[in-house]
């Protein structure tokens, strides 16, 4: 069984999600990209998890979100669900799409940690060594705070007479960070940040000496293909982010009483104690079980 993510309002993210077998299902196109879009908008939009950043490359996304009613389970399996059977329809697979590996999440403690993960988000295109700039990568890629555009349903799998909409707005609100500065200026401290994470990726892949690959080979890699490099294993799966020691110590602590707590309600639960209430952030078993479950203090 693996460890349950406790899931409180208010908390920030950077979520990772890749291909099942690391295959280049979500390689750019015009169509994948309408789908991606309007996936990501629809989820945004029903479960109220705000985007803030994000990238898709070809076997794998990145998106750094905030999460203020509780929902991002919801969000999650919404825009797996629909992306999958959608690009599934259009490429004639049956199969699963993404890996069967956990959702990677790990929380975002400050608010230089998310400035940090976003930044990171939009210079992957250039550290993967695709392209030598995030405005090249063809792909689902966003490039400022504010940024919004509606987005059509897509002309494959979604049923017209269907309850989902038409069209809907993909929004990239701005986070809850830098109070102290207007838009304009995160904005730019935003772009100085990827700038230095650009700067840093075309270094090391000049040392190693290697080549970009270039936007029209992506593009005309098959979607059945693997990356040649091989894929890391066993590597720990952190579950937060945290460039200060202190919040970070915090929040480990935090998550280990969590996890004793919810251990200890679930043996109650599992032995038929039906009134055993579990910890604060306990969401699967509430949701879909009734479990009862302790009430988030108001911050």
């Amino acid at each position: 069984m693996t460890a349950p993510r406790q899931v409180l309002p208010g908390r920030s993210y950077l979520i990772t999600r890749r291909c099942t077998q690391r295959q280049f299902l979500l390689r750019p196109c015009t169509l994948t990209n309408s789908v991606l879009e309007y996936c990501f908008a629809v989820a945004s939009e029903r479960t109220g998890v705000d985007l803030h950043a994000l990238c898709v490359l070809s076997n794998h996304y990145h998106a750094v979100v905030s999460d203020p009613c509780g929902r991002l389970p919801e969000f999650l399996e919404l825009v797996h669900k629909l992306t999958a059977k959608a690009l599934n329809a259009a490429m004639g697979r049956w199969e699963n799409f993404w890996s069967s590996e956990k959702t990677s999440v790990v929380q975002l403690l400050t608010a230089h940690d998310v400035l940090e993960k976003m930044a990171y988000v939009l210079a992957n295109p250039v550290a993967a060594g695709l392209v030598k700039s995030p405005c090249q990568w063809p792909g689902v890629i966003t490039q400022r705070i504010g940024e919004h555009r509606s987005v059509e349903m897509p002309g494959i799998f979604f049923d017209d007479e269907g309850l989902l909409p038409h069209e809907v707005e993909l929004s990239f609100p701005r986070p809850d960070i830098f109070l102290d500065l207007d838009d304009r200026e995160l904005n730019r401290l935003l772009h100085d940040t990827v700038t230095q994470h650009v700067r840093r990726a075309r270094e090391a892949i000049a040392q190693r000496g290697q080549a970009f690959l270039g936007v029209d080979a992506v593009l005309r890699q098959s979607q059945t293909a693997i990356p040649n490099t091989k894929e890391p294993r066993r590597n720990l799966s952190p579950r937060v982010a945290c460039a200060s020691k202190g919040p970070r110590v915090r929040a480990l602590q935090a998550l280990k009483d969590f996890l004793a707590a919810y251990r200890a309600a679930w043996l109650a639960w599992r032995d038929g104690d039906r009134e055993v209430c579990f910890p604060v952030g306990t969401y699967s078993l509430c949701v879909h079980q009734g479990a009862r479950c302790q009430a988030a203090v108001p911050t």
